[in-house]
């Protein structure tokens, strides 16, 4: 009886592990300059506790500084269009023109990882910004208060390169 027992815990386990697995949703974003040169990238996973994203970034070439990460509700990094919550009242919780701040050193590195949130997480506002979500929309990067995009990723489409 104590093997049946085992064998049960193995496969309540297991389906646990997979369906956790099954719900997560994960990206790799490259972002450029826009002379075309490569900034870096940033690893996206949602988690799946929280229905919020999480990015480890690996940039370099950038002036140190204070940034912000932007989500904008174009289809790509030259027709941007506006920021997310502006057509899409429901998103302001998250601070789309400002879903990360990230402090860039004098060596021009940025190199760790930052979850997006809510101001509150709700009913309402849990899972409306997540990697699924964020897919075929332009990440911009700012530096300080600046309208100048110092940089663009696209969250890719799913089977984008296929």
């Amino acid at each position: 009886m104590n093997h049946f027992y085992k064998i049960l815990l193995s496969l309540l386990l297991s389906s646990f592990l997979f369906m956790n697995n099954a719900f997560s949703d994960w990206t790799n974003i490259k972002f450029y300059k826009s002379n075309g040169i490569i900034i870096g990238t940033a690893e996206g996973v949602d988690s799946w506790f929280l229905n919020a994203p999480s990015f480890k970034f690996s940039f370099k070439n950038l002036e140190s500084g204070i940034y912000r990460l932007a989500l904008h509700d174009g289809n790509s990094c030259n027709n941007y269009g506006l920021s997310a919550e502006i057509n899409n009242p429901k998103l302001k919780p998250w601070k789309p023109s400002q879903l990360l701040i990230l402090e860039v050193k004098e060596n021009g590195i940025f190199d760790t990882t930052l979850a997006m949130k809510p101001d509150n997480f709700t009913e309402k506002t849990r899972g409306l910004i997540s990697i699924g979500s964020l897919r075929g929309y332009p990440l911009l990067l700012f530096k300080d208060n600046e309208k100048k995009i110092t940089g663009c990723g696209m969250v890719p489409l799913l089977n984008a390169n296929k």
